[in-house]
């Protein structure tokens, strides 16, 4: 009993902690993408929206289109003209010719990825700090 006690409490600790991590990654890139501006966001990962609105200068809306950043999950077909940013690397190749990038996590680790075309397409200069991040193509 007390094994099964202690798996679960450290299952909620690191599990808390990853959220925490990954809602600082989120803020960077956000911050990072739209400087000095407040920005509506739309997002399909319900459990990202939670933690996506609590970011200083972001409004959650409910539709698409109405979106000037949208965080994709799901590879269903969005036709907005916001700028889209991935999930998962699924969605990242999914959307590959109108996506800026994408944070996913990978053997426990975070990716990120920005792709030069789509920054440029939309006007975007990150700071020298994610030159890293950024690649030509997938």
């Amino acid at each position: 009993m007390i094994k099964i006690l202690l798996v679960i409490i450290l299952s909620t600790t690191l599990f808390g902690s990853n959220l925490e991590v990954e809602k600082k990654i989120y803020t960077s890139i956000i911050h990072a993408v739209f400087p000095n501006k407040h920005i509506r966001l739309w997002t399909d990962s319900k459990e990202k929206k939670s933690f996506l609105g609590s970011i200083d200068g972001v409004t959650l809306v409910q539709e698409s289109d109405d979106a000037d950043f949208l965080i994709l999950q799901h590879t269903s077909q969005i036709k907005s003209h916001g700028i889209k940013f991935a999930t998962n690397y699924k969605v990242l190749r999914y959307y590959q010719n109108d996506i800026i990038g994408g944070f996913y996590w990978q053997k426990g680790r975070p990716n990120i990825l920005f792709l030069k075309p789509y920054l440029k397409q939309h006007h975007i200069n990150l700071p020298s700090s994610l030159d890293t991040y950024v690649e030509s193509s997938i």
